[in-house]
C-alpha cells in the first residue's frame, strides 16, 4: 500500500482498510512519527510527512560517515559467503537496470545496503542506521523511479564497493560509499527541486 506525501491519515479509514481496531494503528503512527515519516497538525490531523530538501540534507549528511563506516567495517569481516552475496546482490540489480526494472533494482540495492549493515561488526552502528534508512528510504526510491542516471550511478559505484569489500581494503570501501551517497544525496536534492519548479509552473499557468 502507498501513501504519498502530504497525504492525511484517517484511522478510521486505515483500521476499516486493514480490518484492524484502533489501538494498533494509533501505535504504528506514533512509531511512525517518531522516525519523522507521519506528523500531526493540531487541529487537522496526521498526514505523511512531505519530502522535502532541508530533511533530504540532514539525513544525507549523517548517511555519508555512517555509512563509509559501516562499508570499511565490512570489508575488514566480510566472510566469503558474505561477499558472494554481495556479488550476487550487484548483479541482480545490473540485470533489473538492463530492463529498466526500476523497483526491482531498487530492491536488490536496499537488500545490498541491509547486509551491509549486518555484516558491519557495529551494533551500535546497525541500530543508528536502521533509523535512519527508515528515512531515507523513501528519498533513495524517489529518485530511482525519476532518473535513471541515478540507478547506472548506483551500480557503478556498488561493483567499486563489492570489489574494495573483497579486497579487503577498509579506506577504499570507505571512500567510495562516501562518495557513493554524497552523490546520491545531489541528485535526490536536484530530482527535489526540479518537481518542485514543475509544480511551481503548473500553479501559474
Amino acid at each position: 500500500m502507498h501513501f504519498p506525501p502530504g497525504m492525511r491519515l484517517v484511522e478510521e479509514e486505515i483500521c476499516q482498510r486493514f480490518a484492524v481496531s484502533r489501538s494498533p494503528v494509533r501505535e504504528a503512527l506514533q512509531i511512525l512519527a517518531s522516525y519523522g515519516l507521519v506528523e500531526r497538525r493540531p487541529r487537522v490531523g496526521m498526514f505523511v510527512t512531505e519530502l522535502s530538501v532541508r530533511k533530504l540534507d540532514e539525513v544525507y549528511a549523517c548517511r555519508a560517515s555512517l555509512e563509509a563506516l559501516a562499508s570499511s567495517g565490512v570489508a575488514r569481516n566480510a566472510s566469503a559467503r558474505t561477499v558472494s552475496s554481495l556479488e550476487k546482490l550487484v548483479r541482480d540489480m545490473g540485470r533489473a537496470i538492463e530492463k529498466d526494472a526500476r523497483d526491482t533494482a531498487f530492491a536488490a540495492n536496499v537488500a545490498l545496503t541491509n547486509l551491509l549493515h549486518a555484516e558491519c561488526g557495529n551494533e551500535t552502528l546497525r541500530t543508528i542506521l536502521a533509523s535512519l534508512d527508515k528515512q531515507a528510504l523513501r528519498y533513495r526510491l524517489y529518485c530511482y523511479r525519476r532518473n535513471r542516471d541515478m540507478m547506472l550511478f548506483s551500480i557503478e559505484a556498488n561493483v567499486a564497493l563489492v570489489a574494495a569489500i573483497k579486497a579487503r581494503a577498509p579506506d577504499q570501501a570507505a571512500e567510495v560509499t562516501r562518495d557513493l551517497v554524497t552523490r546520491s544525496g545531489q541528485m535526490i536534492r536536484a530530482a527535489l527541486l526540479a518537481t518542485a519548479g514543475d509544480d511551481a509552473a503548473k500553479e501559474s499557468a
